[in-house]
């Protein structure tokens, strides 16, 4: 599995997953001083592997000295539910992210920036 950093307008930051014949995951995220996730997405046929924590940690590791967010709300990718709320929030928690919510977004969830 590779995985690239593709090209993309600023602040635009995305990775994704391939095999020799397909996309089989991508992480979207903007840069804006703050880093936004904006979605993560594993084919359904490659969940369970680990993808999605590649995908993260090569974004992670980007933009260590910045602080990171994300709505930790499900979202159907690829027209299949992903993981269900909780188990998302948890899986999020293992990175270093925590519930930050604020009016109109209850799901939010932030990292802080890593110390120099």
């Amino acid at each position: 599995m590779q995985l690239v950093r593709v090209d993309a307008d600023v602040p635009r930051l995305v990775w994704e997953l391939h095999t020799p014949l397909e996309r089989v995951g991508f992480l979207d995220a903007l840069d804006r001083g703050a880093v936004w996730v904006t979605h993560i997405g594993v084919d359904p046929r490659y969940r369970g592997r680990g993808h999605a924590t590649r995908l993260l940690s090569a974004l992670l590791t980007h933009a260590a000295g910045l602080p990171v967010g994300l709505a930790a709300a499900p979202f159907p990718s690829w027209r299949q539910r992903g993981l269900q709320h909780d188990a998302l929030r948890a899986w999020y928690a293992r990175h270093g992210f925590h519930p930050d919510p604020v009016p109109g977004d209850p799901y939010r969830m932030l990292r802080p920036a890593a110390a120099p």
